[in-house]
Parts: structure tokens; C-alpha cells; sequence
């Protein structure tokens, strides 16, 4: 009789505990958002960390509405390190949360967020257009934090399209209401941010004012600040011509950069610091430092397209998710029909074996009954065939389309870039005046070239979205040979490189194939051993006959390969991720893809061979003579 208070005593404890539970895991929650963020945006590694942890704590049984503003906060740190793709994806799962709970601040948070990711893709109009929206949510709420937030998102939008009465009028209300809320971080952002508006309104005292209201507190303020400040009055000290002042600041500025591995400020703060030196008659360090800007762009230029390209496969991966959506509701809908079926079919048999007297009949509409089911059952498997055709179209469509992009950028990126250091060089001078009508020629040549290039990659695209019909014929191939060494003449010369090409073989080399194509092909072969040999290296270029085949043979004096890494160029058919080239050079892998492709298309193939320190040698086989080559 003792023991019996105890059993309603349990019950007490049980939601007591469930209380309990739920007041650490809100305290919890609360504890590792404020660490996020403080760290996400000078150590996003370990807010990424961090915010994992408390993904896992609200996920499965355990998910609130606070599963939503974790993943807005996933998003919001993929978009500090530039990955917009990642952030993209963490927004679209916050939104599906927050659309779950009926969470309208959740709602508009994902708002924010994906304007952030517009204005990384400098869609400035789509941004400000979301902010706005979500702007007029949290205004009816009075959330007077998110609204500081969009404020300063808004500002930065207008100020990126020349609206900076705007800007500033933004920017100044986020500053007001930074005056009542505590957000020492945003605070720095809205002022750096007026000076850079001010700056560029030309109005460099109120630059000047807000800058140096930063730097006289720059020990609290973050890297990512810091960088944004220095890059700031570096840019201010330029154009009052402090030249020195402002080769210090940028080198700072650069300094904070690459400590947080931000590519855009670190691009941003080299150009500065490279305009300076030179400026201050500093040619030699202008020189390193402008070099050393290039390879950034370079970086930052890939880093785009591969961007473009993932949000691509995102948007095709999103399609596929919504078709599989609807299969899936479709085998739904055929499981209950079905099911109703054989609960039919069922009764029929119990009906037939009630009635006995009457089989006859009931035989006749079961055979009627099975008509009907096999002709529907036809009919499904119609309809699941069209849907995998269709499928099969939009896939193949969309595998042209990412060629399409990726061919442009791989094989523009070359002849783009050497017009562009043709024309730096000529701005710093480093021409004498009898050399300038010589470089002018080479520029205008290179315009052709380059003009001649990109219709080729059209033909080629469209070729590729039609179906590949390659357009066989018989032509000689040094000439091609020397074209393609035209191309590529400035990086040949920059480097000081020298090509051996048997100037003494007469003899007519013919090949058989389309002649496109074989610009590709040799464009890339001739390109990669460029990229791979060292300064005063030495390439060699001769032909081979046999029997079928025509053979280029394209010897660089680079490091060579691996004898893995050799039989993988060679033998498989997949993007290989690429190597830096002797000076740096950076590529996408594409490259040998497509020759290994092309080749096929044409009848031919590549053997490498290639020792570590003797360098690599590309054999390219080519049809001959006229036989029948495969078409796409």
C-alpha cells in the first residue's frame, strides 16, 4: 500500500522531464548561435562546424520550426566563403521547412538569402526586389535586427547599380537602428560601406570621416572588415595621389585577404597595390604584384564558370526532384487502383462461387473484366514510356547545354587572355615606339584569330545540340600545325619558349577528317605543352605515316607523368582534374576531354608516352585517307 503514490508521482515527472529537456536544448540552441555567429564570418570552418551540430539536434523526431533558421544560417555561411551553390541548396531547405511550420520570418529570412545569392551573380534588380519583400515582413513584426539587415543589403544593392542617394538613404536607417540594436559587426559593415559609397560619389572627405572612424577601432573589428577598411583608404590616399600610403594599406588590405582565403577582396586589393608601385615609379614590384593579380582573376574567372555550371546541374537536379515527385504520386495513385482492383476482383470470385447457376454469365464479364485490365494496364505502360522518352530528351538537351558552356569558356578563356596582356603591357609602356605598329599588327591578328575561334566553337555547339555530324574532308596538315602556333605566339614568347617544327619535311601530310575539329584537337595539345614547359623550354612538332594513320607528334620539356596519371589521360573517357601549369596556369580539365572525344568522332585516337623529368609526348592518330568515320 505504500508503494502506490509512487505510479502517479512517475506520471508528474515524465512531462516534467520533457519540459526540462526541451528548456536545455532551447538554452543550447541559443549558446551555439550566438558562437556561429560570432565566427562565420572570419573562421567559417568552425561556425560550419557549429551549425552541423545543431542541424543534427532538430533534425528527425526532434525538428521545430528552429530547423529552418538553422539552415538559413547554413546558407548564410556558404555564402560568406563563396560557395553560392551549397548556400543555394541550404536556402531552398529552409524555405520547405519554414513553409512546413507556417513560419513567416523563416519565410522571409530564406528572402534575404536568396537575394544574396542574386547579387553574387550581380543580378542587383532580382535582389533588391527580395529584400524589399522581405523588408515589409519584418517591419510588421518590428524586428528591428533583420530589418538593420536588409537595410544594409538594400544599401549595398542600389549602390552596385550608381543609385547612392538611395544607398546612403538605406545604409544611414540601418545605422539609426543599429543605435538600438546591439550588432557590433553589422555596425562595421554599414560604415565601411558609406565610405565606399561616399568615395565613389567622389566626396572623398566623407569617405575619409567613415574610414577612419574603423581604423581608430580596428582592433575590435573582424578580418573580413579589416580587409574591406584597408582596401578602402588605399583607394582614398591613390586618388589624392599618396602613393605611398596607399601601397601600405593595400599590401595590408592583401595580407588580411589571403589569411581569410577571400579571392574577390584579395583580386580587389592587388589591383590597388599593383596601380600604386607603379604610380610611385616602383615598376619592378608593380610588375610582380600585377602577375600575381592575373593568376587571381584567372582563379576567380573559373570559379565563375564553375559556379554557372553547378547552379546549372542544381536547376537540372531540382527538375529531376520535382519529376521524381510526381512518378512518385503517380505509382500512388496505381498502387490504390490496384488495390481496389484485386478487393474487386475478390468479390467477383466470391460472387461466381455463390451463384453457381449462373456461371456462365459471370465467366463472360470476368473475361470482359480482364479485357478492360489488360488494355489499361497498355495504356500505363504507353504513358511510361512517352514520360521515358521525354526524359531521355531533356537529358540530352541539357548535356548539350553544359557543353555548350563549357567548350565557350575553356577555349575563349586563351586568346581572350593574350589581348588583354597585349593591351596592359602596352599601357605601362613596356613597348618602345618602333615596336608599337608591330604590336598593333599582332593585336589585329590576334582579333581575327580570335573572331575565326569563336565561330568555329558556335559551329561546334550547334553541331553538338543537333547531334554530332562530323564533315569529313581531305586536307593538308602543317598549315593547321602553323595557325595554331600563330595563336599561340604571345604565350610562346612570354615564356621564352622555342618550337622545333621539321621545317625540312616537304612532303604533303594529308589527313582525312573534319578540319574544325582538328583546330580543337591541336589548339589544346599545343596549348597544354606550352602550359607544362618550363621558361626556355624547348617543344617538338613532326609527322609520322604508317598505313591508316597520319601521326602528330607533340613533345614538350616539361616534368612529365606519372605512369598512372599517363594511362589515365590515355585511356579514360572522363573530365581528369588538372594540373598547374610551370607559371601557375590554371585549367578545367576539359581540354583533353574533348580531344579524346573529337578524335573518336573522326576516327583517330591519342597514345601519350612520358617519363618523370624527360617530359610528355602526345601522338595524335588521324585518318589518312577516305573511310567511313563515326557520327553522333
Amino acid at each position: 500500500m505504500t508503494y502506490r503514490p509512487i505510479i502517479p508521482f512517475l506520471f508528474f515527472l515524465f512531462p516534467l522531464s520533457i519540459h526540462v529537456a526541451a528548456f536545455q536544448d532551447n538554452a543550447k540552441y541559443d549558446s551555439l548561435m550566438n558562437v556561429v555567429s560570432r565566427l562565420k564570418y572570419d573562421h567559417t570552418d568552425s561556425a560550419l562546424h557549429y551549425i552541423e551540430h545543431l542541424e543534427e539536434m532538430f533534425s528527425g523526431d526532434r525538428e521545430t520550426s528552429k530547423l529552418a533558421d538553422v539552415l538559413y544560417q547554413k546558407g548564410s555561411i556558404f555564402y560568406i566563403a563563396g560557395d553560392y551553390v551549397m548556400a543555394q541548396a541550404s536556402f531552398d531547405d529552409s524555405y520547405v521547412i519554414a513553409e512546413k511550420y507556417n513560419d513567416q520570418s523563416a519565410l522571409a529570412r530564406v528572402l534575404n538569402g536568396r537575394g544574396l545569392i542574386f547579387l553574387g551573380q550581380q543580378k542587383y534588380f532580382e535582389a533588391l526586389d527580395l529584400w524589399k519583400q522581405a523588408l515589409q515582413v519584418f517591419q510588421d513584426k518590428n524586428d528591428l535586427g533583420m530589418q538593420a539587415n536588409l537595410r544594409f543589403n538594400i544599401g549595398l544593392g542600389y549602390s552596385q547599380v550608381n543609385q547612392f542617394d538611395e544607398a546612403i538613404l538605406n545604409l544611414n536607417i540601418a545605422r539609426e537602428i543599429l543605435q538600438k540594436v546591439e550588432n557590433p559587426t553589422l555596425l562595421d559593415m554599414v560604415i565601411n560601406r558609406l565610405g565606399k559609397v561616399y568615395f565613389d560619389l567622389g566626396d572623398y572627405e566623407k569617405a575619409d570621416i567613415h574610414y577612419n572612424e574603423l581604423k581608430g577601432r580596428e582592433a575590435s573589428l573582424s578580418i573580413w572588415e579589416k580587409t574591406f577598411l584597408y582596401a578602402g583608404l588605399a583607394e582614398l590616399e591613390f586618388e589624392r595621389e599618396n602613393f605611398s600610403l596607399a601601397t601600405s594599406y593595400s599590401e595590408k588590405s592583401a595580407e588580411f585577404a589571403t589569411s581569410m582565403k577571400a579571392l574577390w577582396d584579395l583580386e580587389r586589393a592587388l589591383g590597388i597595390w599593383s596601380n600604386s608601385l607603379e604610380a610611385s615609379g616602383d615598376f619592378t614590384n608593380a610588375l610582380k604584384v600585377a602577375r600575381r593579380n592575373k593568376i587571381i582573376r584567372d582563379s576567380l574567372y573559373n570559379i565563375e564558370k564553375e559556379q554557372e555550371i553547378n547552379f546549372l546541374q542544381l536547376q537540372v537536379a531540382q527538375s529531376k526532384n520535382e519529376q521524381l515527385e510526381q512518378e512518385k504520386e503517380l505509382i500512388s495513385q496505381k498502387s490504390k487502383l490496384s488495390s481496389w482492383l484485386n478487393w474487386l476482383l475478390l468479390v467477383f470470385v466470391l460472387f461466381l462461387v455463390g451463384i453457381s447457376l449462373i456461371y456462365r454469365r459471370n465467366l463472360k464479364m470476368r473475361e470482359s473484366f480482364n479485357t478492360r485490365l489488360e488494355k489499361l494496364n497498355n495504356e500505363l505502360k504507353e504513358s511510361r514510356d512517352t514520360i521515358a522518352s521525354q526524359n531521355e530528351s531533356l537529358n540530352q538537351i541539357n548535356e548539350a547545354k553544359n557543353k555548350l558552356f563549357s567548350i565557350i569558356s575553356h577555349d575563349l578563356r586563351s586568346p581572350i587572355g593574350n589581348l588583354k596582356s597585349f593591351i596592359q603591357l602596352d599601357k605601362k609602356g613596356v613597348f618602345a615606339k618602333e615596336e608599337k605598329f608591330q604590336v598593333l599588327e599582332l593585336l589585329e591578328g590576334q582579333l581575327e584569330k580570335t573572331d575565326i575561334l569563336l565561330e568555329n566553337l558556335l559551329q561546334w555547339a550547334r553541331t553538338q545540340l543537333e547531334g554530332f555530324d562530323p564533315k569529313p574532308e581531305i586536307f593538308e596538315v602543317k598549315p593547321e600545325v602553323l595557325e595554331v602556333l600563330h595563336q599561340f605566339e604571345y604565350q610562346m614568347k612570354f615564356k621564352n619558349i622555342e618550337v622545333s617544327l621539321d621545317e625540312n619535311d616537304n612532303l604533303k601530310h594529308m589527313v582525312f577528317m573534319d578540319k574544325s575539329s582538328l583546330r580543337i584537337i591541336l589548339q589544346n595539345i599545343i596549348g597544354n605543352a606550352i602550359k607544362f614547359s618550363p621558361e626556355f623550354g624547348l617543344i617538338s612538332i613532326y609527322f609520322k605515316n604508317n598505313k591508316d594513320h597520319l601521326m602528330i607528334h607533340v613533345k614538350d620539356s616539361g616534368e612529365g607523368l606519372e605512369p598512372e596519371q599517363r594511362a589515365k589521360i590515355e585511356n579514360d573517357f572522363t573530365m581528369i582534374k588538372s594540373k598547374k601549369g610551370t607559371m601557375e596556369e590554371k585549367g578545367t580539365g576539359l581540354g583533353l576531354l574533348l580531344v579524346k572525344q573529337l578524335l573518336v568522332y573522326n576516327g583517330g585516337f591519342l597514345r601519350v608516352k612520358s617519363e618523370l623529368g624527360k617530359g610528355t609526348e602526345m601522338i595524335i592518330h588521324l585518318k589518312n585517307k577516305e573511310t567511313e568515320i563515326f557520327s553522333e
